[in-house]
């Protein structure tokens, strides 16, 4: 059984030597995660009074939102979702999975709004942690229209996340969400469906639902429709991405 720990918050001195710490991966250092930083009282400091957690795996980001989800629910807090020291705490306590080495033990951080949380448009949803947990809990999607942008493994924002999540219009909009998940996720493959997620105007794309919603948008009160509403407005091209007999799988509006 995994043992748990106290769960912590870096102190700005954290939060700066973490940040030197990515900045060497970046120039090539293929040094260990420096995981003292995550209790040397330094550069740490307790987080919540009895919040303990565990140094699991995730196979996808559902299940790491899902964790954090339960973790948090508790917890008397308006802020978690801009608290930049806790954050950027749970990155270093996850590296291993949300940037982990190759066979020569290089890692690929990419930027710092990654794992030093940038609170709010337009990076917030880029963190590798917080990302996953805004979409489950904050923007209130839960287990099932959750599944779709967050299929995939920790250190990958998949198209879907990335796109809606970077449009507040979209991701916090329920109609549209459900619409999402109807049209583009394999259920029995919990995973996008083969070819969604193409990178041009293709009829009937993803890329192209986001260009016509947009156009919706404009005429529609699209707040107020649940998802087999929003789409019956969509043009025929996008019949092949509906479920057998054009009718599109059902998920039930709360």
């Amino acid at each position: 059984m995994t043992a748990k720990t106290a769960l912590r918050k870096f102190t700005d001195n954290g939060i700066e030597q973490f940040r030197r710490y990515l900045a060497a991966l970046r120039a090539g250092g293929t040094a260990r995660p420096p995981l003292d930083l995550l209790t040397d009282p330094d550069t740490s400091r307790p987080f919540h009074d009895g919040v303990r957690i565990k140094a699991r795996r995730f196979g996808t980001r559902l299940q790491l939102a899902r964790y954090l989800h339960d973790l948090f629910f508790a917890v008397d807090s308006e802020s978690i979702e801009t608290d930049v020291p806790l954050w950027s705490w749970l990155s270093l306590f996850y590296f291993d999975q949300v940037c982990p080495a190759d066979e020569k033990g290089r890692r690929k951080p990419g930027r710092d709004y990654r794992h030093i949380l940038e609170p709010g448009y337009p990076n917030g949803h880029r963190h590798l942690l917080c990302g996953p947990y805004l979409v489950y809990t904050v923007y209130g999607l839960g287990e099932e229209l959750s599944r779709l942008p967050l299929c995939t493994p920790l250190p990958v924002e998949n198209t879907f996340h990335h796109q809606l999540a970077a449009r507040q219009g979209l991701i916090t909009n329920r109609g549209v969400m459900e619409a999402v998940h109807n049209l583009y996720y394999e259920a029995a493959a919990h995973k996008p469906k083969h070819g969604s997620q193409v990178k041009r105007l293709a009829p009937g794309s993803f890329f192209r639902f986001i260009s016509i919603i947009q156009q919706l948008d404009l005429n529609y009160d699209l707040y107020s429709m649940t998802g087999d509403e929003v789409i019956d407005l969509l043009p025929p091209e996008f019949n092949r991405w509906k479920t057998p007999a054009g009718t599109p799988r059902k998920i039930k509006s709360t």
